[in-house]
């Protein structure tokens, strides 16, 4: 049964209806789906918020205006998935009406919800996260995601506040926190960051045969916080290797290069 018969049956369990959304993957139910973004039942609405951003891409007016209505919804965990669709997984949506939606989260009671919104409004560096991040950052426990939304902005001022929280993260949050640690040092990005990926293209970068791309995974880590510092971090690297026209031949074929133009690089 398709969900357009699940959705007009009055005998579907929300339950149902939820993991069939949760399961959808055909463009063409977008319409079907987004009518339910206005269901009675949460579960059925947080499928509805989990599931939009992936159905269409670009994404449509009509599922932008969803997502909006959603991160205002009564349930945490609808608001919570609402707030990561649009912060995150709209990256190249940037639009006062979103900006306003996340900032109207900041102070949302879910702490969830909350840190989506508070990464998402940092990620596109509107002025009002960097307060709210400095304000997070002076308590004593923090969240992940707002030493991840202090990485996105990267400002300087935020340095000393990141330092502060560099111990108790899991070995696997641990390259995240230092990520952001570089991206607010007033210093730059550092010295061994830029001179391992020097070192890394003069061996051929990511055509080497054993390219052993340590200082590679440190640099994506903070540049899927914030891919714009891919053009302070490329101009560095090919400063260094003028000169070197086999290992600027690696830079420019590179991942690093890409994103760097995508922000204006040239």
């Amino acid at each position: 049964m398709n969900i357009a018969a699940l959705a007009h049956d009055p005998l579907t369990p929300a339950a149902e209806l939820a993991a069939a959304v949760y399961s959808c993957e055909d463009p063409l139910e977008l319409p079907v789906i987004l009518a339910l973004a206005d269901h009675d039942d949460p579960q059925v609405r947080q499928a509805v918020a989990a599931q939009l951003p992936l159905l269409a891409d670009p994404k449509p007016e009509a599922v932008i205006a969803a997502l909006l209505r959603l991160t205002c919804d009564p349930f945490p965990d609808v608001r919570d998935w609402a707030c990561f669709a649009l912060g995150t997984q709209c990256p190249d949506i940037d639009t006062p009406e979103l900006r306003d939606a996340l900032a109207a989260r900041l102070a949302d009671p879910d702490n969830e919800t909350r840190c989506e919104a508070l990464f998402g409004l940092a990620q596109r560096r509107d002025p009002r996260a960097l307060p709210a991040v400095a304000r997070a950052l002076a308590h004593e426990n923090v969240w992940l995601m707002e030493i991840e939304a202090a990485g996105a902005l990267g400002d300087p001022s935020l340095h000393t506040l990141v330092r502060g929280h560099l111990d108790g993260w899991q070995a696997a949050d641990v390259p995240r926190v230092c990520a952001a640690l570089r991206l607010t040092d007033p210093d730059g990005l550092g010295e061994d960051l830029i001179e391992g990926l020097c070192d890394w293209f003069r061996h051929g970068g990511p055509s080497a045969k054993d390219p052993k791309p340590y200082w590679w995974g440190v640099a994506l880590t903070m540049l899927n916080l914030a891919a714009h510092r891919s053009v302070d971090l490329a101009s560095a690297v090919r400063d260094r290797l003028v000169g070197d026209e086999t290992a600027l031949a690696a830079l420019y074929g590179s991942g690093l290069a890409q994103d760097a133009r995508e922000h204006g690089w040239t």
